[in-house]
């Protein structure tokens, strides 16, 4: 039996991801697996109406863009399987292989200081902050080393 302290532990993001969906248009399936109850949120929240212009399978991929790089990545997953979903999500959701945007730089920094103990200035003689490639879990910057040498750093 899971620990009581780790569901608490975890509430705000579930809240966090319950949110996002009901906004983009998902919260009956929530309200259909009773979510209002089990993570005490209230059921307006899931009679939320999203944009009508939008595709539901636009709202879907919108949703996983902004929920983060694990949902991201379970996008681009179900992108690769047309025997799970209808073509129209099978085209949004591949919008998730190669349209990723990339992560602010602030968050790139902290990243770095809570990996490498320092920040980039201290390392580096120069670190540029817009990346070369983002994807869903990484991307990647251009560096120059202090002692002269190019590199590139996967973040």
């Amino acid at each position: 039996m899971a620990s009581p302290f780790r569901y608490v532990r975890h509430l705000a993001r579930y809240r966090r991801i319950v949110s996002v969906l009901a906004r983009h248009g998902f919260g009956s399936l929530l309200e259909g697996v009773r979510l209002d109850q089990r993570l005490g949120i209230p059921r307006r929240l899931f009679r939320q109406q999203p944009e009508v212009h939008v595709a539901p399978s636009e709202h879907l991929r919108l949703a996983l863009e902004e929920l983060g790089p694990t949902f991201v990545k379970m996008g681009q997953i179900l992108s690769t399987r047309p025997d799970l979903l209808p073509p129209e999500y099978i085209a949004e959701l591949s919008k998730l292989q190669d349209t990723v945007p990339p992560a602010p730089w602030e968050e790139i920094r902290a990243v770095l200081h809570a990996e490498l103990g320092r920040y980039p200035e201290e390392i580096f003689e120069t670190f540029d902050p817009t990346p070369m490639a983002a994807a869903s879990l990484a991307q990647v910057h251009a560096a120059r080393l202090k002692d002269g040498r190019s590199v590139v750093v996967k973040v």
